[in-house]
């Protein structure tokens, strides 16, 4: 009986792990197009004036950005489509609805859908207005290619281009319904780690970013006239993160084991998204960055208990909060510190601020007490001591304000104590060389002036997307003497 028993068991052993084995995969089968389903039932039955179906990751672009920038009702599409016969299947789903729909965003992967396969779409639904957004994967998925797949996928990027553009000279309904747009040599964008949550897939601030640009800012829309141009720029950062992993000394330093802490007005506080000044650093280096932030704030005390960057350090200092409110950036980058922060890790402060200081009319020095808080001078000298004391080994970086197009560039006092804009940079620059601190010279370094601010601010004071990034990678290089040996 055991003879034939022991055989039996196994068979069924056997049988059990091969049915079991063969459940798991129909199950994985079925999540993975669950999402597939779920567009599939969505797209008639649910009230929409537009469309977003993309082949690569858009959950976290979110409906309200475009009914609240353009006052239309999109529907998403929540499932990656794969190719072109499922992206038809979308459009033809949405055309069995009831909604009237005249605008469809597609965000085509050239190697996964041809310009010449997206004609022929466009010839099948040629009622429809098109906002083509081409994917724009992170420089990191570029760098990790093999040689084969980078010239692979980079001829497709170049061949979908060259033959779609082009078609606008000569074909009407293209110049009438259909806009097309790149970030892909935007380096703000594609070269921030932290602005990705996958390959291709941004995260829901960045997303936010880019619902704005997209047919709002027509500096990322392709041309007959800027395409070659655009082109040409995408290949040259593609291929020059590619040689990074070649240098012998990297680009940009790696501060895994460091916490930086970030105090400042709202050059560095009034943006909590990962294309902050802090959000790009920490992507650029690894660092623990903590954004300290405070929009409208100045570093000089007005008053004894106002919250200049003396009061903000000792506040920071004591673990205490309780005079921010819990929705401001301050109040969300001193508790994550408290909460995140390690004893093991190097520590670094950035202080950021003047311009406030200038617009406010606050005096600059006081030529009798340099540590006057009343004071730019003194009320930063005094910060930075108590920073000093508490962390003996943290390294100090000072960044002097950056340009203003406002009142006369900087250089109409605000008031009879105060100074013009270059007193407070100079200031900065006084207190860090006679303490060998880091110094990043953003007013003079960074090229901003009266006739080409416009690139580089939103509004005459706050640097843009592209501005904050190269502040990060000027801070990044600043510290590359303290990162990590390669091993």
């Amino acid at each position: 009986m055991k003879k034939f028993l022991i055989p039996f068991i196994l068979c069924l052993v056997i049988l059990l792990a091969v049915l079991t084995g063969y459940g798991v995969k129909r199950y994985q089968e079925y999540k993975k197009y669950e999402p597939l389903r779920y567009d599939m039932e969505h797209l008639v039955t649910d009230d929409y004036t537009a469309a977003f179906f993309a082949t690569y990751p858009i959950d976290r672009f979110k409906e309200e950005d475009f009914s609240h920038y353009r006052e239309i009702y999109p529907i998403k599409s929540t499932y990656c489509i794969p190719d072109l016969e499922t992206l038809n299947s979308y459009m033809a789903r949405m055309s069995e609805s009831l909604n009237d729909v005249e605008l469809v965003y597609l965000g085509i992967r050239p190697d996964i859908v041809t310009a010449d396969q997206l004609m022929t779409l466009f010839d099948t639904w040629s009622d429809k207005h098109y906002e083509v957004i081409i994917a724009y994967p992170s420089l990191a998925y570029w760098k990790g290619l093999s040689e084969e797949e980078f010239t692979e996928k980079l001829a497709a990027y170049r061949t979908f281009i060259n033959d779609l553009i082009p078609l606008y000279d000569e074909n009407e309904w293209m110049q009438d319904y259909l806009s097309v747009y790149f970030y892909g040599s935007t380096e703000w964008l594609v070269g921030n780690p932290n602005n990705y949550e996958s390959d291709f897939g941004v995260n829901e601030g960045i997303s936010h970013s880019l619902s704005m640009y997209t047919d709002g800012d027509h500096g990322f829309r392709l041309t007959v006239e800027n395409f070659t141009e655009e082109l040409e720029a995408f290949e040259e950062l593609v291929a020059d993160c590619r040689k990074d992993t070649t240098l012998t000394t990297p680009q940009y330093p790696d501060l895994s084991d460091w916490d930086v802490v970030f105090f400042g007005d709202s050059v560095i506080g009034s943006f909590s998204e990962t294309s902050s000044i802090p959000g790009a650093f920490g992507g650029l280096t690894g660092a623990h960055y903590y954004n300290c932030g405070k929009g409208g704030s100045n570093a000089t005390m007005i008053k004894e208990n106002s919250l200049g960057i003396p009061a903000v350090v000792d506040l920071f200092l004591a673990k205490d909060v309780s005079h921010f409110e819990e929705n401001t950036q301050i109040y969300q980058g001193m508790t994550d510190y408290f909460e995140h922060a390690k004893k093991k890790r190097n520590k670094c402060f950035v202080l950021n601020f003047g311009l406030n200081d200038y617009y406010s009319g606050l005096p600059v020095r006081n030529e009798e007490d340099p540590y006057d808080i009343y004071t730019y001078a003194g009320a930063m000298r005094t910060a930075i001591n108590k920073l000093s004391e508490a962390y003996p080994d943290a390294v100090i970086v000072l960044m002097t304000p950056n340009f203003t197009n406002y009142f006369g560039c900087g250089l109409e006092p605000q008031s009879d104590v105060g100074g013009l804009l270059p007193d407070y940079v100079g200031a900065v620059v006084s207190i860090a060389e006679a303490n060998d601190y880091l110094l990043l010279d953003n007013y003079t370094t960074l090229g901003i002036d009266i006739d080409n601010h416009t690139e580089y601010l939103l509004d005459g004071t706050h640097p843009n997307e592209s501005t904050r990034y190269t502040i990060a990678q000027n801070l990044a290089r600043l510290m590359l003497p303290y990162g990590k040996e390669p091993k």
